[in-house]
């Protein structure tokens, strides 16, 4: 009787080092199914932050401009850790006041910061098939006043921009802030559509065709 229950308990713990098993080889597939999943969600929700941050920013500018009858500027540049930074300023020290200083393209003392925003480490300036981190060639606006690191987008009074010399967007390039995931998937350009309007329109790139817009046509993709 005693051998039989010492076989039974043997077989007992048999049993439950292999069912230990089956659970540890069970959370391993679920975790190698998630994994992906989990980094593509992660990839979407950042990039869709830094879409919604810069066309605010754009936008404020924008408002600014026709709101007070002046000049606004936004300046994109990249900070020592090649974070995107974006940088926006009221061109005119005090709208009443003519001043040598208006629209000069210069933040001057007395005129004020509208903006100061720096996106996630994870966001990289970075144009499909360009070179990752690259200001000049991933910030496809004119160069800066005094500043030649940087790029500047200008709104004008009538909430149009000053037209920059990278021309209007097209599938493979012109004006726009381009950049990209940390792994590379997803490429995005935000760009001013018309300079009369000055208003800002979100692409993102089409695997073998190129940035467009969302819509039935050209659907976005996730990678």
């Amino acid at each position: 009787m005693r051998k039989f229950k010492t076989t039974i308990a043997r077989a007992e713990r048999g049993f439950m080092f292999i069912e230990l098993l089956v659970v540890i080889v069970i959370i391993g597939l679920l975790a190698a199914i998630a994994g992906p999943v989990a980094t593509k969600w992660i990839r979407r929700s950042e990039d869709m932050a830094a879409l919604a941050s810069v066309r605010q920013v754009l936008a404020v500018a924008r408002l600014e401009a026709i709101k007070t009858s002046s000049n606004t500027v936004v300046v994109v540049g990249a900070n020592s850790n090649n974070t995107i930074h974006l940088l926006s300023f009221r061109d005119k020290a005090d709208v009443s006041t003519p001043s040598a200083n208006d629209a000069n393209g210069v933040q001057n003392t007395g005129e004020p910061t509208l903006g100061n925003v720096t996106l996630s480490v994870r966001i990289h300036l970075w144009k499909q098939g360009g070179t990752e981190d690259s200001v000049a060639g991933a910030v496809l606006f004119d160069t800066c006043a005094g500043d030649p690191s940087s790029r500047c987008i200008t709104f004008l009074s009538g909430g149009g921009i000053t037209p920059p010399g990278s021309g209007l967007p097209s599938s493979s390039g012109g004006r726009g802030i381009y950049f990209a995931d940390w792994q590379g998937k997803n490429y995005f350009r935000m760009t001013v559509e018309s300079n009369l309007s000055g208003k800002g329109r979100a692409d993102k790139y089409v695997q073998g065709s190129g940035y467009f817009p969302p819509s039935a046509a050209t659907r976005w993709s996730w990678l």
